[in-house]
């Protein structure tokens, strides 16, 4: 075998030798990059969980509020409608010793006599409520005075 002809395998060899390292230097500056690059994207995932963690709990705390407030809200609500119950009862009773009155006043224009007509507001319907009850009893009261 002619001595070039080991010479020639030699550089064929050393050839791919500096091919070979030249693709393992490129590759190892892209694994640097990418080792760069997953440490940038571990930080974001912690910043991410971070977020998500103080999402959560700002959420819990306005379910918290929401549900308190919605609390009060329905108290307030169920007191408002029990006073609008009292007063539905009161302009009732309002309204019917003010039909009373009435009858009374024209009564007493006609002239008729107080005491007839005292007998018919006695006569009358008895009170359905305790301010009904009160207000006939202030009448009375100012009528026997």
């Amino acid at each position: 075998m002619p001595p070039f002809v080991g010479l020639f395998f030699d550089i064929i060899i050393l050839a791919a030798l500096g091919i070979t390292i030249f693709y393992c230097f490129r590759l190892s500056r892209q694994l640097n990059q990418m080792r760069a690059n997953r440490a940038a994207f571990d930080a974001l995932i912690r910043s991410l969980d971070a977020a998500t963690a103080r999402a959560e709990a700002v959420i819990r705390s306005l379910k918290e509020g929401a549900l308190g407030s919605g609390d009060a809200l329905q108290d307030k609500i169920n007191k408002s409608r029990a006073i609008c119950e009292e007063l539905e009862i009161m302009i009732q009773a309002g309204d019917s010793i003010a039909d009373r009155l009435q009858v009374l006043a024209e009564r007493g224009r006609s002239g008729q006599p107080p005491g007839e007509a005292k007998d018919t507001l006695q006569a009358e319907a008895p009170p359905r409520t305790r301010a009904e009850r009160e207000l006939l009893e202030a009448i009375r009261a100012k009528q026997q005075a």
